[in-house]
């Protein structure tokens, strides 16, 4: 059922004092007002947009990727939208859900930098490793200047055991970023040896090590 222009004015004005609460961080306030709107008119845009915010400053997450969701039934071609559902649901450690979120926003916009980042360390964090090394040379196409790119890279050779290229992406990083080198000093010197019995008994564990 479409709203009627008056049902229209009426929701208009209730996101108008959801916006104002909202600038006051009268979060719960503007939300009740917002449902409101929305059980006038479930499409409207400004609304759902506010109701992310709500929910987010809030500390209910959950509550933003459901606003998220409908303002995609809306929108299901918004880049934006699946980069931001996609990046609360990392935060909430939600890997294949924020994997699966930013490879429809790339889909869509295949030039964001730093949502290839993103996907990459994500897919890392599930050692989705070729998937890993694919993100991150789209990443470094665009952005050849990303410590934390070549950080990451030279982590899925690692895991690989090509150290040379390990070594290679790695002294990149830290010739853009020289405080990458705190990330990497150790493993970079079990590489280094020149015993490759020590390098495969002390080789130490991949978790954790990505820059994010």
């Amino acid at each position: 059922m479409e709203p009627s222009s008056f049902d229209t004015k009426g929701v208009d004005s209730l996101v108008d004092q959801a916006s104002v609460l909202i600038e006051k961080k009268c979060f719960s306030e503007a939300r009740d007002q917002l449902h409101l709107g929305l059980s006038l008119d479930p499409k409207n845009i400004r609304a759902w947009e506010n109701l992310v915010i709500c929910n987010l400053e809030m500390g209910k997450p959950k509550g933003a990727i459901n606003a998220l969701d409908n303002l995609l039934q809306i929108e299901p071609s918004s880049p934006s939208r699946w980069g931001d559902k996609g990046l609360i649901h990392l935060l909430l450690n939600e890997n294949t859900e924020g994997i699966e979120a930013l490879r429809e926003s790339l889909k869509l916009e295949s030039r964001d930098v730093r949502k290839w980042e993103l996907l990459a360390t994500a897919l890392i964090a599930e050692e989705q490793w070729e998937e890993a090394i694919d993100a991150l040379e789209k990443s470094l196409d665009l952005n050849p200047s990303s410590a934390v790119s070549w950080y990451n890279l030279a982590i899925c050779h690692l895991f690989f055991e090509d150290f040379g290229a390990a070594l290679e992406a790695v002294e990149y990083a830290i010739s853009i970023d020289p405080s990458i080198e705190d990330f990497a000093e150790d493993w970079m010197e079990l590489i280094d040896d020149d015993d490759d019995d020590f390098i495969e008994e002390s080789y130490p564990a991949i978790d954790g090590i990505a820059a994010s």
